[in-house]
């Protein structure tokens, strides 16, 4: 059976569902298909980690609470690992309820199956029943990423955030391989759950994306938080002794009753034919692609982490809108200067814009600001007492190159700044503005100061 529809989305996680509500309003037919309603977000990813990480800082705060202010406080209390599961499965139902909705809303048909290319236009959806064949005149690819195989997961059958569908109770201590944006957050919620927190990294330092005076400033609080992080760790084999693991690297051994591995993620394109569709897949495994998003076949985009730039919500939300208009016939580019990225942690962490490094690469006459303040809200439940800016700006120019920051506040500041360096803002241009975090008002002060 052939049928046709004008745009064909290979991919049914949030960056499918925002591209197909966006390409609803043209008024053309708009098919997504995806093996399941949600994609690895709701899955295996995204979902289970903002759940986990969302009901650990609930349970820290609860916990400080009791010690800090309850006159009888509640002794022994522990957490109900059952009611944490059923909640993130609640969350979880929601979210695809939520997507069901809109697409129903967008009267967007969707197709539970999967989708390989025959030909330039052409892909055959394997379903429940049958084999269809589906035509389409523009197709975008949303299929998301996958964690990087590797040779040491000691036979698990889920050996990343995955694993907690088949955990049954909060382990004592958890060993992270992997000091990325994706281990810090695990190594956060499961901190807060009271786990004994182990990072192995095999490069020289943790968060390699991140300026190393922050990474500096995150380690000294989490390592007073128990934090053991070890770098420089090539692990050779991970084997199940007993009730323990055993995390075998170059340097010795580490034990840990659990193992997450979080070693980074790769587009999701194994299955799909890409050279049947004329889709060139360079040597390093990407998908090759312009900045308009549009592969080598000019019917065909991708969008969210199949791009590999960043690979969180922000950037799902934005390539789509962006990779979408395209395929309708605008001419839009996406801008890497202003992509954020943000890691929730315990504290958190965002960046935008360009690092002193790489300011000193591009050859830029570069001024830096450091800036480090109180916690204003006084009561430790964001994980740090200090909020630590980095800043970087173009002297001659007197603009914003970029920012870096660690604690409360680090996401709304970087999202102002975003704004501020695409517009290209001046410093002493910058208008004053009451913002929500008054230490925000004392930064841009002090940058005048020092750069007017």
């Amino acid at each position: 059976m052939i049928k046709s529809t004008d745009f064909l989305i290979i991919g049914a996680g949030p960056t499918g569902i925002c591209a197909a509500n966006i390409l609803s309003k043209t008024g053309k037919k708009v098919t997504i298909i995806g093996k399941v309603l949600g994609g690895s977000y709701c899955h295996s990813g995204g979902a289970i980690s903002k759940s986990l990480f969302r009901l650990s800082e609930m349970f820290e705060k609860y916990r400080l609470i009791n010690s800090s202010f309850i006159e009888n406080e509640v002794e022994d209390f522990k957490l109900d690992f059952k009611k944490i599961k059923r909640n993130i499965d609640s969350q979880i139902s929601k979210t695809k309820k939520v997507f069901i909705e809109s697409l129903e809303e967008a009267n967007v048909e969707y197709i539970e199956g999967h989708a390989t290319f025959i030909d330039r236009d052409k892909v055959a959806i394997i379903g429940q029943d049958d084999e269809i064949i589906y035509k389409f005149k523009k197709c975008l690819l949303a299929t998301g990423s996958v964690p990087l195989k590797t040779s040491f997961n000691a036979g698990k059958k889920y050996s990343d955030i995955s694993l907690f569908a088949s955990m049954d109770n909060i382990p004592e201590s958890v060993a992270v391989i992997g000091g990325g944006v994706l281990g810090l957050e695990v190594a956060s919620f499961f901190s807060r759950f009271g786990s004994k927190i182990t990072i192995i990294e095999k490069n020289d330092r943790i968060l390699g994306d991140i300026d190393a005076y922050i990474v500096k400033k995150y380690e000294d609080i989490v390592k007073k938080r128990g934090f053991n992080i070890f770098t420089g760790h090539n692990i050779t084999k991970v084997e199940r002794v007993g009730q323990k693991y055993i995390v075998l690297s170059d340097e010795g051994q580490i034990e840990s009753e659990e193992v997450v591995i979080c070693i980074g993620r790769c587009p999701n394109i194994a299955d799909l034919s890409l050279d049947k569709a004329g889709v060139n897949v360079l040597d390093n495994g990407l998908v090759e692609y312009e900045k308009n998003l549009m592969t080598s076949n000019k019917n065909i985009y991708i969008a969210g982490d199949i791009s590999s730039i960043v690979m969180n919500s922000s950037w799902a939300y934005y390539s789509a809108s962006i990779a979408t208009k395209n395929m309708i016939g605008d001419t839009i580019e996406y801008n890497e200067d202003t992509l954020p990225l943000y890691v929730s942690s315990c504290p958190d962490i965002a960046k935008v814009g360009l690092s002193e490094d790489e300011a000193k690469k591009l050859d830029y006459d570069y001024g830096v600001i450091k800036y480090i303040c109180g916690d204003i809200y006084g009561f430790p439940i964001t994980g740090s007492s200090q909020t630590v800016i980095k800043a970087v700006y173009d002297k001659k120019e007197k603009i914003f190159l970029g920012i870096q920051a660690m604690g409360s506040g680090a996401y709304d500041l970087v999202s102002i700044f975003a704004m501020i360096i695409k517009l290209k803002i001046k410093v002493d241009e910058i208008p004053e503005f009451v913002y929500t975090n008054p230490e925000f008002n004392e930064f841009f002060n002090e940058v005048r100061e020092k750069i007017s």
